[in-house]
């Protein structure tokens, strides 16, 4: 029983840190939407820098989970992989929004 938990726990701390990842990249994208709406340079900026951290959590989570991918545990980390691979096409878009100059007359 003890291999079993010990052989868990890796796996575990790998979706902890993955649904960590996901609920920091759906407050960084909600923080830039309220930024958006107030039209609050700031906290627009701010909420960019979020994103940016958050992008490189869901990054890394996204490694650490790829480690387990063919283990036991596969139902459950190919449903983490998928939100991860959301989470982190949300960032994309949402960054996007900012790459492109916009002209102010």
């Amino acid at each position: 029983m003890t291999g079993t938990n010990q052989h868990q726990q890796p796996v575990q701390h790998a979706i902890d840190a993955a649904d960590h990842a996901i609920l920091q990249a759906q407050d960084a994208q909600h923080k830039l939407q309220v930024a958006i709406t107030e039209a609050n340079p700031n906290a627009i900026q701010s909420a960019q820098a979020a994103l940016v951290q958050a992008d490189q959590q869901v990054s890394q989570a996204q490694r650490q989970l790829a480690e387990f991918a063919n283990d036991q545990f596969g139902q459950q980390i190919k449903q983490t992989f998928e939100q991860l691979n959301q989470a982190a096409q949300d960032i994309e878009a949402n960054q996007e929004k900012f790459h492109t100059p916009k002209q102010v007359r």
